[in-house]
């Protein structure tokens, strides 16, 4: 077999994005960079200004699971769900929240349908996921989210806004492959996610650019830096986020 050199764009397919995400998830080097890890309690927090989080609540695409800590410190009362697509990430999972009141387990994604039935959660979230779903996913991933969804159920989708992908490529000089450094597959707005998620049947109750660190702890100093950045350079607000409600009927 020929190890030969050749430049190329990286097509992501199952394996391919398993082998990533299974590295990703146990080099040790990563820990401490996760999105949910350090953004989880801002996000719930502004989530629920505009929405109660309560009832049946379903964490879709949960890696490492650091927003179910999260979620069952925010509500106790919760009746909380998770799953993943890679196999050692959702086992890792199951293990850790086993025991923990309230957790209702981790499934493995192998495919769609889920094995969740329909109008089943009250509030699903896709944090962070979105962005690394490949076309055969995408549409079958806010297809599916619907049906799960009770009708008049959340929906919260945060991914990274208008991203320049191409600034944050890397290139592998062994097989020439050419890749985003955290597998997202496209960028995301305000004008593609709204209209997107509506042709699925949700009603949307909010989609914006936006800090969601304002909402954090040390909020105040996220905020008066973006300000301060403002005075010199123009920029793009680095999360999106959508809240959506199924609706009625669907």
């Amino acid at each position: 077999m020929s190890n030969e050199y050749k430049p190329h764009f990286l097509e992501w397919t199952d394996e391919k994005v398993a082998r990533f995400w299974n590295f990703r998830n146990n080099y040790a080097a990563y820990d401490g960079t996760w999105f949910t890890q350090n953004a989880g309690p801002a996000i719930l927090k502004f989530v629920n200004k505009q929405v109660p989080i309560q009832g049946k609540v379903l964490d879709y695409g949960t890696g490492q699971g650091f927003l179910l800590n999260d979620l069952l410190a925010f509500n106790p009362a919760i009746e909380l769900y998770a799953c993943d697509f890679t196999d050692t990430i959702a086992a890792q999972t199951q293990e850790k929240f086993k025991d923990t009141p309230g957790f209702k387990g981790c499934t493995l994604i192998t495919g769609l349908p889920t094995p969740y039935p329909e109008n089943n959660f009250d509030m699903v979230f896709l944090i962070e996921t979105i962005e690394h779903l490949t076309d055969n996913y995408l549409h079958g991933t806010l297809k599916e989210i619907n049906r799960i969804l009770k009708p008049g159920g959340v929906i919260v989708i945060t991914t990274p806004n208008e991203e320049i992908l191409d600034k944050v490529h890397v290139h592998c000089a062994d097989c020439g492959a050419t890749f985003h450094h955290m597998q997202h597959i496209r960028n995301w707005s305000v004008p593609v996610l709204k209209p997107l998620a509506e042709q699925f049947g949700f009603s949307t109750l909010l989609c914006r650019g936006m800090n969601l660190q304002w909402y954090n702890k040390r909020g105040f100093m996220y905020y008066a830096a973006d300000q301060m950045k403002r005075i010199f350079v123009k920029k793009t607000a680095p999360n999106l986020i959508y809240i959506g409600k199924k609706k009625i009927g669907n």
